[in-house]
């Protein structure tokens, strides 16, 4: 486990860097997806350093790192509803975002609380139970933000509209690609905490399958997401072009309105 430490240490603390930067660029509506890609880059961070002091509690910190994941996918997706249709209702959406987030924080939170008896000295039963609900939960959480993208996709996203339709389609492709990566990861938890099989289990796997099941998912998914945000940059000042436009040719059409009637 120690060389996977090392490198989500070396690799995360090197890429939360490019991401408060994108936070920054995308603005308010962006500010939900992008803050929570940093909370999951610094557990990863945390988690690789307690892991090479050799701490028990280092499991438990990799296991809730699942959810900011999740999170950071729903937050960049709702970031990408937004732009890309800007007659949506805002309070509809952000009860969705909300509702999205209890799920998620009630799964995670019987993860944690599950995971830290286990490592008591003391472990009940009951435990691996919270363990097994919590992952469940995360589980579902994924179902329900693949199919959320899913639906989001129509109209189909086309990569050929005005800004910021346009950065909204390409922030949308990428959570739809990384919600496969997402999928891998959380299964791979699932499976490996409820078959309790020593080959699999995230402790005692080969390299192989950690680097595999584990590791390459979500760093593939984080890759997606900076990839897409930085290409998308930008999209704060062309909503805001878009918008000054709209009310330019509002006050145009306004005013010859005026010119009509003073002439009837």
């Amino acid at each position: 486990m120690s060389h996977v430490s090392t490198a989500e240490l070396a690799i995360y603390a090197i890429l939360i860097l490019p991401t408060l930067y994108i936070l920054i660029k995308h603005g308010p509506p962006g500010y939900l997806g992008w803050f929570y890609v940093i909370i999951f880059f610094s557990l990863r961070i945390i988690g690789g350093a307690m892991s090479l002091n050799g701490s028990s509690s280092a499991s438990i910190v990799a296991n809730i790192g699942l959810s900011p994941l999740l999170l950071a996918a729903a937050g960049i997706l709702h970031e990408a509803r937004v732009c890309r249709n800007r007659e949506l209702d805002p309070k509809i959406e952000w009860i969705k975002v909300v509702l999205y987030h209890i799920h998620v924080t009630g799964g995670v939170a019987l993860l944690a609380v599950g995971a830290s008896h286990l490592q008591g000295d003391n472990p009940a039963p009951s435990d691996m139970t919270l363990v097994k609900v919590g992952l469940a939960i995360l589980t579902v959480a994924w179902v329900i933000l693949a199919g959320w993208a899913g639906i989001s996709l129509r109209p189909l996203a086309t990569l050929n509209g005005p800004n910021p339709q346009r950065a909204g389609a390409i922030l949308l492709y990428s959570v739809l690609f990384s919600v496969i990566f997402i999928g891998i990861r959380v299964i791979y938890s699932l499976v490996a905490m409820t078959s309790g099989h020593a080959s699999i289990n995230p402790n005692t796997a080969s390299l192989a399958i950690q680097v595999l099941l584990q590791f390459l998912p979500e760093l593939i998914a984080a890759l997606s997401f900076i990839a897409a945000g930085a290409y998308t940059r930008n999209v704060r000042h062309a909503a805001n072009a878009e918008a000054g436009r709209g009310q330019r040719a509002h006050d145009s059409e306004l005013k010859g309105w005026k010119r009509t009637s003073n002439v009837v």
